[in-house]
């Protein structure tokens, strides 16, 4: 009889624990290529010319970071998040609110360059969310440089974005050719958890209260 409780007892045990989420060792190891950020009131992320590795950050092995990262967060840069041709960097990472820190990565791949924030649980120990906060992508007509200010906008103790947007154009006019550049900013203020992209009251002020560098 006590043979049979014993056995009882363990199988309930395994299947309690077969009902837990298994650790995830990909998620630690990739966590671990980004440094911590010191406290600062604000990061400003911009693209700049140089073509070199960034002088903070570690290089992630491409099957590291493509086989951890949700597919569904890299859809909308799948233009250039490319496992096979990408380059990828992890630079730091800041806590943003109890359990969810973010993590600032950068990827290049030919002279396109990309920064995204990702949002992680650490509680769930998974990646839930990817926002572009820096990019420099085009072709020969036309080029769309973006750069972000992370502070406290509205003053709640928690960053939030300010995301500005030049788009360059060169437009055929005759026997001439037209540049043009046009500009424009976006609010993502942090709230439940999550970025979430609130109106401007009045863009043009934004736009020239927080400038990027240009590349033009």
């Amino acid at each position: 009889m006590a043979i049979q409780r014993s056995f009882f007892f363990l199988l309930y045990f395994s299947m309690l624990v077969s009902c837990q989420r298994p650790d995830q060792p990909k998620e630690r190891e990739l966590t671990a290529y980004f440094q911590l950020q010191p406290p600062t009131d604000t990061l400003v992320v911009e693209i700049s010319e140089e073509t070199e590795a960034p002088a903070e950050g570690d290089t992630i092995p491409n099957a590291l970071f493509f086989s951890t990262i949700p597919p569904t967060l890299l859809q909308e840069i799948d233009y250039l998040a490319d496992s096979a041709q990408a380059v990828v960097w992890g630079r730091q990472h800041f806590p943003l609110e109890g359990e969810l820190e973010a993590y600032w990565v950068e990827i290049r791949q030919f002279w396109f360059k990309h920064h995204a924030l990702l949002v992680y649980d650490k509680a769930r120990k998974t990646f839930t969310d990817r926002i572009t906060i820096a990019e420099w992508y085009g072709g020969d007509g036309g080029q769309v440089l973006t750069g972000s200010w992370l502070f406290d906008f509205d003053g709640d103790g928690k960053k939030d974005i300010v995301r500005r947007d030049i788009q360059h154009s060169l437009v055929p006019d005759g026997e001439t050719t037209l540049e043009r550049t046009a500009e424009s900013a976006a609010l993502l203020l942090w709230k439940n958890g999550q970025f979430v992209e609130t109106p401007l009251p009045d863009t043009a002020a934004v736009v020239r209260r927080f400038p990027i560098r240009t590349l033009w």
